[in-house]
């Protein structure tokens, strides 16, 4: 059999065809590499963007912790200073009080309510540049002095510690009562009750009470002082404090509140509220300037699935609050929040 040859014309063709084929995967080749060294630069550049938007964020975050202690100190300074002068007066008419020989003994007790009134006006302003709770302690003659530095001495939580006069005094009856008000910490109160029991103080009752008109700074408040018992009135014992714990899993969730031109009324009901709740709050000075970041209406971020829930009953809550109120939920992008905060912080904006 005559065995057949291709022409030199066939044979360039062909190569021809095969050098198309070939350099058509080449360019395929060469097309996803530029795509995957394309998807590499962008991915990087995002990551890098990223990372100094976290960092921008923490700084900012910063930013607002340093206004929020400048202010607090100034406010704390101006305070101070108005307390002096008020303080100055109330002491100088119970001086000339006490040298009034015409005045009986029994005027003894009108110069006590003016103490005491001096005392009313140092509580309203510690309980403006002060975050913790104040206990107003209605100390008796009969009563420890353990008491006393036990409440100076706690920590986490500390109290703000306000001794109060006791009029009519005998020394035959000790503290036995604790109440406290709406707004105070269940946690905080039975930390500070299982403290008092431990330094052997006898707890008769623990009871809420309602502050009254123009006594509103008691809302936050917890008090120690007497009430007449019967033989039958049983004390209180470290296994009674369960029903006055805070019976929800709000400890474990951190909150910051940021405001804006807010009303500022509606804003102390709200953080009161937040507070006893359980809740962690941390409450920073208002913005005088918008921020870009800052949201145009009421809003609650969260920052994962896991917190969303609890997200969502927050919101419910402080919308019941506040008649006309509306707060919206949104999942924040996560600046500012470290990767061990994603699942237990919120943000609270609050504008009007």
């Amino acid at each position: 059999m005559k065995k057949s040859y291709k022409s030199i014309e066939e044979t360039i063709a062909e190569v021809r065809k095969k050098d198309k084929r070939y350099n058509y995967i080449i360019l395929i080749v060469i097309l996803i590499m530029i795509a995957v060294i394309a998807s590499i630069i962008i991915y990087t550049q995002n990551k890098k963007n990223k990372a100094n938007m976290e960092l921008i964020a923490k700084y900012e975050m910063q930013f607002i912790e340093n206004e929020r202690l400048k202010q607090k100190d100034s406010l704390q300074t101006d305070s101070i200073t108005r307390l002096v002068e008020t303080l100055r007066k109330e002491l100088a008419r119970i001086e000339k009080d006490l040298n009034d020989e015409d005045k009986p003994r029994e005027a003894r007790d009108v110069v006590l309510q003016n103490v005491n009134l001096a005392q009313d006006k140092l509580n309203r302003i510690t309980n403006n540049v002060s975050d913790n709770t104040i206990v107003r302690y209605y100390k008796r003659k009969a009563d420890s002095p353990k008491i006393k530095l036990l409440i100076q001495s706690m920590k986490d939580p500390s109290f703000t510690l306000n001794l109060k006069n006791v009029t009519n005094d005998d020394g035959r009856t000790k503290v036995n009562t604790i109440y406290y008000s709406k707004n105070v910490d269940k946690d905080e109160l039975s930390d500070l009750v299982e403290g008092l029991l431990s330094i052997g103080v006898d707890i008769k009752n623990i009871k809420p009470f309602t502050a009254t008109n123009g006594y509103e700074w008691k809302n936050s408040v917890i008090e120690i002082g007497y009430e007449a018992t019967t033989s039958v009135t049983k004390s209180i014992t470290k296994s009674d404090l369960s029903k006055y714990k805070a019976t929800n899993d709000h400890k474990k969730y951190n909150i910051r509140f940021y405001c804006y031109k807010p009303n500022v009324k509606n804003k102390k009901q709200l953080t009161q509220y937040i507070k006893s709740l359980s809740y962690n709050l941390k409450v920073y000075p208002d913005w005088k300037k918008k921020p870009s970041f800052f949201a145009n209406t009421p809003t609650i971020f969260y920052y994962s699935d896991k917190s969303k829930k609890e997200a969502y009953e927050l919101k419910n809550q402080l919308n019941k609050k506040i008649r006309g109120l509306k707060f919206e939920l949104q999942r924040g992008n996560g600046y500012g929040i470290s990767k061990k905060e994603l699942d237990n912080t919120f943000i609270v904006h609050y504008l009007e």
